[in-house]
């Protein structure tokens, strides 16, 4: 029989361990005959192609920017609010996913997913019709609600699409298309920037959203996951049941912290009251969405709660969710800054700039597909592969902060993103892997979607701290070299870095560079913070997947 196997140490709601034996294992059988059936077939084929597309999608459109971001900023010249561009489609990326997964609690799993299908095409068409910042920053943001469901959604339909064996392979599956999305999306940048405008960044996506919704609205059955035993399906919530305060409070607190972060940013002063405004208004929304979850969690409330008060008192829980929203930090904001440091700092075209990203990208992958195999087959704790993993970033971005600012074209900088890159595989890989194996099977469409979120959480705060503190530094180390009209004309366009005379114009590209170096400690600080909320899901007996 095909089962799940796993040791462990079980951790109550409560937070109390209960200790298995060694010799004890939990079985899964492969089907089991009291749980809803798995689907198989030409509809397991088609859905698998719709989910892995939209998947691919939804992360090929944060790399695919990266490399077009200095083109879109020139072009609607506003480079100092280039961040925006970034951060405004993950602010309700993670804002949105537990959304998503309560209102397919409430009207199934197919209808939900067609509708975040739609959302992101239509505004995927937006943002290429857009004629300012604004506007395309106002697009960012619906089309980052469509794309929050696509991964949310998909990402719990495979949890309920395959038995627990194949759980690993599916693992994989998600990691290769991470690693194709990340790796050509720069490059596709480039190539769409360097030959066409960078319109099509956005128009690809909706020909291709077509595509996922076809495929899923002929291959997923009505009330799947029940669809061959209605019997077995849980009575759904009523919207009356949606915790519309909670939902208030975290988009509030999220878009909030967001602002105030990006008012920094582009402002370049912290002590205005547009940049402390938001942020203390912020803090205060995020205590008041813990009380009301509480509340509903707590008291005899018929409301559901976004996030379940018992993820808040187990202390793996919440060990994995916040190691997912530093290594978010990490991963996305390295995404995000490496094309930058090309152009800014080595002055290449953004084709070029997306090139030397593809290493970065194609090993990510790896290092998740190598963490499933040593799980599966050589039964090791996924806990041990994570912070090796941990331990390979670290000493990555170590060696990347002491590359040389005399050298902007320092090929050894390759060998280092993948160091970082297999590293962050590894921990993401047994992420996913670990998330099925630590909740209880009712909570995982929450767990799920929560740890996408902190995720993508992670990697917004991530971009606005590092794009607030590098521009900061940029403009104090550039004062008394360029004119108040020439630093200006820079942050609206890095072009103008090339009309500055040959000897100034390298001055410049070494500052970028400095502050590309101090970027990179910040992104160190959140990978060795990763590696302490790793260590809270110690155990003294670790889980293990087969």
């Amino acid at each position: 029989m095909s089962s799940k196997t796993m040791e462990s140490t079980q951790e109550t709601g409560d937070g109390k361990d209960t200790q298995l034996s060694k010799e004890q294992i939990i079985e899964v059988p492969e089907h089991q005959p009291c749980g809803p059936s798995y689907i198989t077939g030409w509809r397991l084929y088609a859905i698998t192609a719709g989910i892995s597309l939209g998947l691919f999608l939804v992360n090929f459109e944060v790399t695919i920017v990266s490399t077009a971001l200095v083109s879109i900023t020139n072009d609607l010249d506003n480079y100092n609010r280039s961040s925006w561009v970034i951060t405004a489609y993950l602010l309700t990326y993670t804002g949105c996913l537990v959304l998503w997964a309560r209102l397919s609690d409430i009207l199934g799993r197919k209808s939900t997913c067609l509708a975040a299908v739609f959302i992101f095409a239509t505004f995927s068409g937006g943002c290429a019709a857009s004629q300012t910042m604004v506007q395309l920053i106002i697009c960012r943001v619906f089309q980052g609600i469509g794309g929050s469901g696509i991964y949310g959604l998909t990402t719990i339909i495979i949890y309920e699409l395959v038995p627990p064996p194949k759980y690993p392979l599916y693992t994989s599956i998600i990691m290769v298309m991470f690693a194709v999305a990340f790796a050509l999306g720069p490059v596709f940048g480039g190539l769409i920037t360097d030959g066409s405008t960078w319109r099509w960044v956005f128009l690809l996506n909706v020909p291709s959203s077509a595509v996922v919704g076809v495929l899923l609205l002929l291959a997923i059955p009505n009330n799947f996951p029940y669809h061959n035993q209605p019997t077995l399906r849980p009575q759904r919530h009523s919207f009356r049941a949606l915790d519309f305060a909670g939902i208030f409070l975290l988009l509030a607190a999220l878009t909030l912290l967001i602002t105030g972060l990006e008012q920094g940013a582009s402002q370049l002063r912290w002590a205005s009251a547009s940049v402390l405004a938001p942020l203390c208004i912020s803090a205060v929304a995020w205590v008041a969405f813990l009380a009301v979850e509480r509340y509903h969690s707590v008291a005899a409330s018929s409301t559901e709660p976004i996030f379940p008060w018992k993820f808040c008192k187990n202390r793996r829980i919440m060990g994995l969710f916040l190691n997912t929203f530093m290594i978010g930090a990490v991963s996305v904001t390295s995404i995000v800054l490496i094309p930058l440091r090309y152009q800014a700092a080595s002055g290449l075209k953004p084709l070029d700039a997306g090139v030397r990203l593809i290493l970065f990208s194609a090993v990510y992958p790896v290092g998740a597909i190598i963490a499933a195999t040593l799980c599966k087959n050589r039964r090791v704790a996924p806990l041990y592969l994570m912070l090796f993993g941990e331990m390979l970033q670290i000493v990555g971005f170590v060696l990347i902060t002491q590359v040389s600012a005399n050298d902007l074209h320092w090929n050894g900088l390759y060998g280092l993103q993948v160091l970082v890159g297999v590293g962050l595989g590894f921990v993401v890989g047994t992420a996913t892997l670990m998330t099925p194996a630590i909740v209880e099977r009712k909570d995982l469409a929450i767990a799920s979607a929560a740890v996408v979120q902190f995720r993508f959480l992670g990697g917004a705060v991530g971009v606005s701290v590092t794009t607030a503190v590098g521009n900061s530094w940029v403009k104090a180390a550039s004062a008394s070299l360029l004119s108040s009209d020439e630093a200006e004309a820079i942050f609206r366009s890095l072009e103008t870095i090339k009309n500055l005379p040959s000897a100034l114009e390298n001055d410049i590209r070494e500052i970028f560079l400095r502050s590309f170096t101090t970027q990179m400690y910040i992104i160190l600080g959140f990978a060795v913070a990763a590696t302490f909320c790793s260590l809270l899901m110690w155990q003294k007996q670790q889980l293990k997947v087969a």
